[in-house]
């Protein structure tokens, strides 16, 4: 199975909330992105977790707009504040905004209440 199938098994449905989005996720310490990421002592890593806001991200702005081609350009403002463990609930929320041909996706990923990572989002057009 492929990285994102594991990820798509493991989350809600993305919702529309009136600030933005919001998606959760729970990954069993079966899922192949906590391979090697410590033995032993198991953390989701960073990649995985901006992974998360940009495949959520990218299914809002499809629906937000849909005959846009856009691709993710950059990540800025990227924080990980707290270790993420298996089998954790991580809510992921964040808000789209337009800028020019662009569009910024601000994310929070929370567990507890606890804020485990921030960062920003860049998605402009895709280039022919």
């Amino acid at each position: 199975m492929e990285l994102n199938e594991h990820i798509s098994n493991s989350c809600s449905d993305l919702e529309k909330t009136e600030s933005g989005y919001k998606r959760s996720y729970i990954f069993k310490e079966s899922f192949p992105g906590f391979d090697g990421h410590f033995p032993g002592n198991p953390i989701l890593p960073g990649v995985i977790q901006t992974l998360l806001g940009q495949n959520s991200s990218m299914e809002a702005l499809e629906r937000e707009y849909p005959a846009e081609k856009l691709i993710m350009q950059s990540i800025t403002r990227c924080k990980f504040l707290r270790p993420v463990k298996p089998m954790e609930k991580l809510d992921l929320t964040f808000s789209l905004k337009a800028k020019g041909l662009n569009h910024i996706s601000i994310c929070s990923l929370t567990v507890d209440g606890e804020t485990a990572a921030t960062y920003q989002l860049i998605f402009g057009p895709e280039e022919l």
